[in-house]
């Protein structure tokens, strides 16, 4: 027990100067706080058993303690000093705790230096002023957790989470209420609470089982579900690692967030032996990390597997491959690969001897593959050169692992030589084949594995670019693959010693080998098909025979390989057109697939313009493609939205606006959420496409307001509790910043290396506003709340052309008197739009506006047009003919080009343009009425007095007598 200090009255009157001037020095610096927490632990000492004023000195302690500790708690979070003194209160708990610890420690001392030595140990009071202390502290910071007060719940939370690793020993029913208080905690609406909470409750796991229990559970919950990035972070830093729990770590792989991603490489894996994990969780906790967008994850992947992995794995790098398993691994040669990159020196310190050769394993033959592919691809030809064995050699160990792999009878050993073998001919395809004798022996030994009857595609593949590099030339490379393909046709049947079934099924085994040897060799080609060639031959026995087979197997690599052909002769895509279309109409699964990638591969070779003519128009062709984005699967909506995308950004569709529009639909519609591959396609497409020229900015431009208007209708159908895209709002703003002309010259000029121009194209911009404006009289209420909220997104400068801001005005000058919104957010956005035009027109206020000036200008005829064409629906609306707008009706609203729009008056047209003239220069005083019908009554007035002017000028002598008999017949 520690000793107590003699004190007095004086040391308890000094607690009111001594203890805030404790507070206040530490919150000024971090590095004294431990002798500051020693300062007050003395002070603590001291006080007990001292009485003054009906108080202990240790309540008296407590009471001044908590009056400071209150000065803090109401601060908002990351504020310098009050972090400071919550670090000094957490420093002043463990402070405490440690020197009970050693005063127990030398109680327990003395009594071992007893002389009896076999007398029972006695129980130690570990009840101190310290621990009690503790107690009082934790039960008011408890209370604080219920506070109404969001910074008050969130400082009592932190100070719990800081100070719990050194409360020691305290009361169960204590324990359990902390617990309990913190386990709400973690359910506030506020992050930052969440964050303290649930550190503090992660470290009270020790006392549950291997299995976990509630607290253990809350803080998977809070790993997966919260939203809260900071949160999920808190807990996967803080959680427990046991078999349990390790998965649901594992999952944070694929966190949203990058930076939990990055902590779960950097911090949390590092500790873990990768023995632990299963191969299968390896495997996908790689190829999230190597697979990741973000670099600075790769980064931390590569060097887990660097510092940490090879660590565990004693520095062997053959050990370390071996647990990947690298024989079906799909991610072991890019995670090599990366790690090559990172730490050059470990390839350099490798060195391949003649034994190595002699005994190679499938993890070593990878090893060896990784080394010579990570220098070729680096172009190192010394490095290459200096790993890279004769070609002799190289033949020889072909040959001999193919005869292994031939006598070889276990099924599970097989896997083993055919892995080497690939790994071998990879290696071959690095090798520039000096010598002329070794040369020679490696084409006839790729002539003979080919003929191998079970050889693996991917062997097949990596043979045809032996052959390739091995040939002089294309022609040189055709011929010797010709008569490859002719030597495994005419391969001795075993017909007579085998059924008529059996006999049927190696005559298809033989048919798909010769495509496939087909279909390489075309990938391989870029001289034109003709008549004449080998290959031409080759099409008319091998591939239009497989289209027109009832096997469907044959029929896939058939359509293959006749569109790779098509890709080759342009007359011949335009006669089989018609069949790829039928494929991908008609055919099932993969035949469909095929089809459909056929028609965008040759689409984009040729164009539509070239091609439709051979399924009727391009407008059919384009329908085509249509109906497979919408009504197919998630695969094949993603396939064809990236081929239409490729179509589009390679300018190969002859009406583009159409289709981008519909690419914007099909991108925030609900029905495509879930299909990822097709939104992140699209993600990178539209801000590359916008930005990649003005043309197609301008594109972009043009289907802007018809696309928001669309989803105002298309984003009905997503549920209050399955909204998980973009609002109208939200979308319309991404829109629009595509559309920005402003930052298509930022990048240009940040990629040219060049100062961004002052002088940006900013009149189809502007235009868009003008269509808004349009479109906000038709629009469903909320769609023209989002129009409207849109005006000021376009943050329009002195680069707008003069002509579109005067016809933006008055639009809005229209808009505003037609009193279409009732709440007040859209009034005012309206307003601050329309103020800003002001601005930019250089006019102090609406009387200084001539409109007179702006009726003669011919650009603002369709302006005027539009607004008298609105006096004339309003008028028709009165008396029930009214049209009913939507946001579902597409079309260009332009003064009344589109089908079905009201017909154009003649006389209204003067008219109403002048009744925003006069409706301007009224006070809004006496617009009781409609402001357009009160203009169009004064222009009435008006006129009417000009006529009765120009009859008194005419008559003449009878000028008085004919001046009232004029002014009465106008009067009546």
């Amino acid at each position: 027990m520690p000793s107590k200090s003699k004190g007095g009255p004086d040391t308890i009157a000094s607690l009111r100067s001594v203890i805030p001037s404790i507070f206040d020095a530490a919150q000024r610096s971090a590095t004294g706080h431990r002798k500051h927490a020693v300062a007050l632990h003395t002070l603590q000492t001291k006080c007990h058993d001292v009485d003054a004023e009906g108080l202990t000195g240790e309540d008296a302690f407590n009471k001044e303690f908590i009056r400071n500790l209150n000065k803090v708690l109401g601060i908002k979070k990351r504020e310098p000093s009050a972090d400071k003194v919550v670090k000094l209160v957490a420093t002043f708990v463990q402070v405490s705790h440690e020197l009970d610890m050693q005063a127990l420690a030398k109680a327990k001392a003395k009594l071992v230096d007893t002389d009896d030595v076999f007398s029972a140990e006695p129980e130690m009071d570990v009840d101190t002023v310290s621990s009690r202390f503790v107690e009082l502290l934790i039960k008011y910071l408890l209370q604080g957790f219920q506070a109404k007060e969001k910074l008050t719940r969130m400082r009592c939370c932190q100070i719990v989470a800081m100070s719990v690793t050194s409360l020691g020993e305290i009361d169960e029913q204590l324990y359990f209420d902390l617990i309990k208080k913190l386990t709400e905690r973690i359910r506030d609406k506020e992050a930052s609470i969440r964050v303290h909470a649930a550190i503090a409750l992660s470290k009270l796991q020790s006392g549950e089982d291997e299995d976990g229990g509630e607290v253990t559970e809350a803080l998977l919950s809070l790993l997966q579900h919260d939203p809260s990035a900071e949160v999920r972070r808190a807990v996967l830093l803080n959680i427990e690692k046991s078999p349990s729990t390790l998965p649901f770590v594992l999952e944070r792989a694929r966190d949203v967030d990058p930076t939990n991603r990055k902590c779960l490489f950097l911090k949390v894996m590092p500790s873990i032996d990768y023995h632990l994990l299963s191969i299968e969780d390896r495997e996908r906790l790689l190829a999230a990390g190597v697979n990741d967008r973000d670099v600075n994850v790769k980064r931390a992947c590569v060097r887990m597997v660097g510092e940490s992995w090879l660590t565990f794995a004693e520095e062997n790098l053959l050990e370390l491959t071996s647990s990947l398993d690298v024989v079906d691994s799909p991610v072991a040669s890019k995670v090599m690969q990366a790690l090559f990159t990172s730490y050059p020196e470990i390839p350099e310190n490798l060195q391949f001897d003649n034994d190595m050769w002699e005994t190679l394993t499938p993890e070593m033959t990878f090893i060896i593959r990784s080394i010579l592919e990570y220098y070729f691809e680096r172009k190192d030809a010394d490095q290459t050169d200096k790993h890279l064995p004769e070609v002799m050699k190289l033949a020889q160990l072909l040959e001999t692992f193919g005869s292994k792999l031939e006598n070889e009878e276990n099924e599970e050993l097989r896997p083993d030589f055919e892995f080497i073998i690939h790994q071998l001919l990879l290696i071959a395809k690095m090798s520039d084949f000096p010598d002329e004798l070794g040369r020679r022996q490696m084409l006839t030994l790729m002539r003979k594995m080919i003929l191998v009857p079970e050889i693996p595609e991917n062997n097949i593949e990596a043979i045809t670019d032996i052959i390739r590099k091995l040939s002089i030339n294309e022609q040189d490379f055709i011929r010797i693959m010709v008569e490859v393909v002719s030597d495994v046709r005419e391969t001795p049947s075993l017909a007579d010693s085998i059924d008529e079934h059996d006999a049927v099924t190696e005559a298809l085994l033989v048919s798909m080998k010769s495509l496939m040897i087909i279909k390489y060799i075309l990938q391989r080609c870029f001289d034109t098909l003709s008549e004449g060639s080998s290959m031409y031959g080759l099409l008319t026995e091998c591939v239009v025979p497989a289209v027109q087979s009832s096997e469907m197997v044959l029929q896939d690599y058939g359509i293959e390989c006749l569109a790779l052909c098509c890709l080759l002769d342009k007359s011949l895509a335009i006669d089989n057109l018609a069949l790829f279309v039928q494929a991908a109409t008609e055919g099932k699964a993969e035949l469909r697939t095929k089809g459909l990638s056929a028609l965008l591969d040759l689409a984009f070779m040729y164009g539509i313009s070239d091609l439709a003519p051979s399924v009727g128009s391009a407008s059919d062709f384009v329908e085509l493609l249509y109906g497979e984005l919408f009504n197919g699967d998630e695969k094949t909506q993603a396939m064809v939205g990236e081929g239409i995308a490729r179509l589009l950004y390679a300018h190969r569709i002859p009406e583009p606006a159409k289709v981008l529009e519909e690419l914007l639909v099909l991108y925030y519609h609900p029905s495509t959420s879930s299909n990822y591959a097709l939104r992140q396609c699209l993600t990178y497409f539209f801000p590359a496409f916008s930005y990649m020229a003005h043309d197609n900015q301008a594109v972009m431009q043009q289907v802007t307001v018809s696309t928001i208007c669309r989803l105002g209708s298309v984003l009905k159908q997503q549920t209050g509790d399955a909204q998980t895209g973009a609002t109208q709002g939200q979308a319309a703003q991404q829109i629009v910043a595509w559309a920005d002309p402003r930052i298509l010259e930022a990048i240009s000029a940040m990629n040219n290396g060049s100062s961004v121009r002052t002088t940006v194209r900013m009149g189809g911009y502007t235009q868009l506003g003008v269509d808004a404006l349009k479109r906000v009289f038709k629009a469903s209420p909320a769609t023209r709340k989002v129009l409207v909220q849109t005006l000021n997104k376009l943050a329009l400068d002195e680069s707008s052309p003069q002509t579109q801001l005067q016809q933006l005005f008055v639009l809005t000058r229209a808009l505003t008197q037609q009193e279409l919104f009732t709440d007040m957010i859209t009034r005012n956005a309206l307003a601050r739009f329309e103020t800003s035009l002001l601005k930019l027109l250089d006019i102090e206020k609406i009387d200084d506006i001539n409109l007179e000036s702006w009726l003669e200008e011919p650009e603002m005829a369709s302006v005027f047009e539009f607004v008298a064409m609105l006096d004339t629906e309003e008028d028709e609306q009165g008396d029930g003919n009214g049209k009913h707008f939507s946001d579902e009706d597409t079309g260009d609203w332009d003064g009344g080009s589109d089908v079905g729009s009201p017909e154009r008056p003649t006389n209204g047209l003067r008219l109403g343009a002048l009744a925003v003239s006069s409706a301007m220069s009224v006070p809004m005083s006496l617009r009781s009425r409609s402001p357009l019908k009160r203009a169009r009554e004064e222009r009435i007035e008006e006129l009417t007095r000009e006529i009765d002017e120009l009859l008194d000028s005419e008559s003449g002598e009878e000028e008085d007598d004919d001046d009232d008999n004029g002014y009465m017949s106008a009067e009546e």
